[in-house]
């Protein structure tokens, strides 16, 4: 498995550091019931390649992950940097992001759905990305950076020469590190080579905010919209058809219809009176944009009332809600 190559890649330059060993990625091995193979020799020589080093137990390269409140990078909740062999780097990252990632609740007719903040699948798939296809010549670390809308992945190294944005988008696929993207789906951690972005993208199938895929000339990002924004966000109030009286007196204007969440909003200010806007936001799970859009449209919509101006606005039920 662990073999020189003598390939002018990066993966397959010799390694400057030759004290290697294997320990966590046995490990793994030993989980999936595969076979372990140590790396070979030459003339009874162990030459370490540079992809030997990357799933080394002494691997210099790391993950950083960070989550903040809010919307910016004002104020840290938690951080945590990673080391270690790549495949093994995935395992506890992912598990990191399990961790805030949490499960949210919406009441669809007589029963409850269960949904998590970020889609599993493309969390995973954007991680998987991060490492596989990062450029290791460069020794900073990859950044995973947690807020209450979005989570980003940001990764040394642009897009490979010749390939543009527009290809990636395309769903074409060049893989930087190849014995690398081998070696997890020898792990069964990936399921198929080069359709990463594509399942990203599916999970957020029916949703208003896409994910984000951006390169600049030495880094790559990937942005995941906070799921269940993305979702409330696409919420409109139900426009109700008016029947012209027969009267030459103007029909009077029909009662707005609340949709989900306006309903819950409803709910919450007959029971508190006036609430502001980040009641709403702690009530939905949202980010502050999202909850003055909803407000806004609940204002229009005649169901809620507004007072005050900037940071003294408060809100309180309409008498015809």
């Amino acid at each position: 498995m662990l073999t020189p190559n003598d390939s002018s890649s990066f993966e397959n330059q010799l390694s400057l550091r030759q004290d290697l060993t294997f320990n966590s990625l046995q490990a793994l091995f030993d989980q999936q019931g595969l076979p372990f193979s140590p790396p070979s020799s030459q003339f009874g020589i162990l030459q370490f390649s540079n992809f030997d080093l990357l799933v080394s137990d002494q691997c210099p390269y790391t993950i950083k992950c960070a989550v903040f409140k809010g919307t910016d990078q004002d104020e840290f909740l938690d951080r945590q940097e990673f080391t270690g062999s790549l495949a093994a780097q995935f395992q506890q990252v992912y598990a990191f992001l399990e961790k805030h990632n949490p499960v949210e609740s919406q009441i669809k007719g007589l029963y409850r759905e269960d949904r998590p903040a970020y889609p599993k699948q493309a969390l995973r798939e954007a991680l998987m990305n991060a490492i596989i296809h990062r450029d290791y010549s460069n020794p900073a670390s990859s950044l995973i950076n947690l807020y209450t809308d979005r989570v980003e992945f940001i990764s040394f190294g642009g897009l490979m020469p010749g390939i543009t944005l527009e290809d990636i988008q395309l769903g074409l696929s060049v893989c930087r590190n190849k014995r690398l993207a081998d070696l997890f789906y020898q792990l069964k951690l990936v399921e198929s080579y080069g359709t990463g972005l594509a399942r990203i993208k599916s999970a957020y199938k029916g949703s208003r905010l896409a994910p984000q895929i951006l390169a600049a000339p030495s880094s790559f990002k990937v942005v995941l919209p906070h799921y269940q924004a993305a979702v409330k966000a696409t919420s409109k109030p139900v426009k109700k058809a008016v029947t012209p009286a027969p009267s030459p007196s103007p029909a009077p204007k029909p009662k707005a219809r609340a949709t989900g969440n306006e309903e819950t909003v409803l709910a919450f200010g007959k029971e508190h009176g006036e609430f502001i806007r980040s009641d709403i936001e702690e009530l939905l799970g949202v980010s502050p944009a999202t909850a003055t859009r909803l407000l806004r449209q609940m204002e229009n919509s005649g169901l809620v009332l507004k007072r005050g101006k900037a940071k003294a606005i408060r809100y309180r039920i309409s008498e015809n809600s």
